[in-house]
């Protein structure tokens, strides 16, 4: 297991095999915008696709894996090592039976409602549903691995589903001949192989390290009712903010229409995807490799420890996240043109995108922020906070999204979600300075305050890239060129920033 010391080590170790993925899940979604664009047919599989992620969050690497990480670290620490395995596989088993009943229910629910009422989101979503049991597997075995201090395997296994994915549309597009439906047909297809692909690689991995589970445990054990009573408010929880991304998607779905089409789902899957890339590269591998640091010292009693351990890695979470939101802002529309416009995909529909991303971006530090703060919450084995703020966000999402949708449309969705991301870092940070008073937020302020100057400056560079005449004349219409002066002078900018204020996060990220 990481010490403290070598958290940011493993961060880094996951953000660069994460940046493998996310490359690869831009060419995908690069691949979806030139076959399918912002089609109905995009926006039906989106939406079928989030029954596996919210299936993935709440029983998979979210509450379940959230709720098992303290409690396999303390029973290691006390135990040892074959009762600490006869617990990972007494929650495989329980999981696994609660997965396929809940295929099961979810699949006949499909069957009866497409009776009354078809839907290509429906007959996608019941293609898809097996994926449901698979990836929950995959994160729950790949969280056993994190408390073994092995992060590569989890890391990577996400560029096996976006392997499968591209290599099945490009396999059924050698047909000329084949229609949008059966290329969609098809990335179902490669969902469901690059799922059982990546089960057997964490649990290759896991035997690799020794602890493969000791099935036929004691259910009754004390350890399964902790991490059940723990994760039950960890559902709820992060049932909320997954419910929140449903209602998105289906207020899109219902509301957004695009030349007689439901295309508002694909506008916020494409945009999605770009704001998430640097909190998926970074923010979550910050977390991800924190969490059993603070669970371990959390389990230790030493308070102090995971009060400095969080002051690290929120300070560096925030050092990333702010420029890259900033970053976004500026390089929305380049960005999305550059990556998306060909094919099916068009002017208009880069300029929708790009809007909805502008929007999306301005919460990216609340997003970065809000996945330390969780972590060090569950750490502290209180889960009902976190539950108690994302229960009541749910609601104030939701009326922003009615308030908006109607004005702004799918930019409406972006800037409730935003909004609320803010709200919901702010709202944590004072509950968990309440609960956990050793933390001294001082030090941490002073250094937001010095990513504010440096975020700040690197806004005045952009805004002169962005606008001056002299630069405008430079790109020549060419977006590629203007995307890469951009990012080149956000970047030089902020590194120069850093060092003039004596950011102490640069060092842990360029040394």
């Amino acid at each position: 297991m990481p010490r403290s010391g070598r958290f940011i080590s493993a961060a880094w170790l996951i953000a660069t095999l994460t940046l493998g993925s996310r490359i690869l899940g831009l060419l995908r979604e690069c691949i979806f915008s030139y076959y399918f664009s912002t089609t109905e047919l995009l926006s039906a599989f989106r939406i079928a696709f989030m029954a596996p992620n919210l299936a993935r969050r709440l029983f998979g690497e979210g509450a379940l894996s959230s709720a098992m990480i303290p409690v396999l670290t303390d029973s290691l620490e006390k135990d040892g090592v074959e009762p600490a395995r006869r617990l990972v596989g007494s929650l495989l088993s329980i999981l696994a039976i609660v997965l396929v009943a809940l295929i099961l229910i979810v699949e006949a629910v499909i069957s009866i409602w497409r009776n009354i009422r078809d839907d290509a989101a429906l007959e996608l979503a019941a293609i898809l549903m097996p994926y449901l049991g698979l990836i929950c597997m995959v994160a729950i075995v790949s969280s056993v691995l994190h408390v073994r201090g092995h992060f590569a395997t989890p890391a990577a296994v996400p560029m096996i589903l976006n392997l499968g994915l591209i290599g099945a549309i490009l396999f059924a597009a050698m047909d000329a001949n084949a229609s949008s439906l059966q290329l969609m047909y098809a990335a179902c297809g490669g969902v469901l192989v690059a799922g059982a692909i990546q089960l057997l690689a964490v649990s290759v991995a896991l035997r690799a390290k020794y602890f493969s589970p000791i099935f036929g445990g004691a259910w009754r054990d004390p350890q399964i009712r902790r991490v059940g009573t723990l994760m039950g408010p960890m559902v709820l929880g992060l049932a909320a903010v997954q419910i929140n991304s449903l209602v998105d998607y289906l207020i899109a779905y219902w509301y957004v229409s695009i030349d007689g089409q439901r295309g508002g789902p694909a506008i916020l899957g494409y945009a999605q995807y770009l704001y998430q890339l640097p909190l998926g590269v970074f923010g979550i591998a910050i977390a991800t490799a924190i969490f059993p640091v603070l669970a371990q010292r959390a389990s230790a009693n030493d308070r102090s420890g995971v009060a400095e351990t969080f002051a690290r890695g929120i300070r560096l979470s925030l050092f990333l996240a702010l420029p890259a939101s900033v970053g976004l802002l500026f390089v929305a529309h380049p960005l999305v043109a550059t990556l998306y416009e060909r094919g099916k995909f068009d002017a208009a529909d880069t300029q929708r995108v790009a809007m909805t991303l502008f929007f999306y971006a301005i919460g990216v530090g609340g997003y970065f922020a809000q996945h330390i703060l969780v972590r060090t919450f569950y750490a502290l084995q209180d889960s009902k906070t976190p539950a108690r703020v994302s229960l009541v966000m749910v609601g104030v999402n939701f009326a922003m999204n009615m308030a908006l949708v109607f004005v702004m449309e799918e930019r409406g969705l972006a800037l409730a979600t935003a909004v609320c991301g803010l709200t919901q870092a702010a709202w944590l940070a004072r509950r968990l300075a309440i609960l956990l008073p050793e933390i001294s937020w001082r030090p941490i302020i002073a250094g937001v305050l010095r990513l504010l100057w440096a975020t700040t400056l690197m806004a005045g560079v952009l805004a002169a890239l962005t606008w001056h005449p002299a630069a405008r004349s430079l790109y020549s219409g060419s977006t590629l060129l203007e995307l890469v002066v951009l990012v080149a002078g956000g970047v030089t900018t902020y590194v120069i920033a850093g060092k003039v204020l004596r950011i102490n996060e640069l060092r842990s990220v360029l040394y």
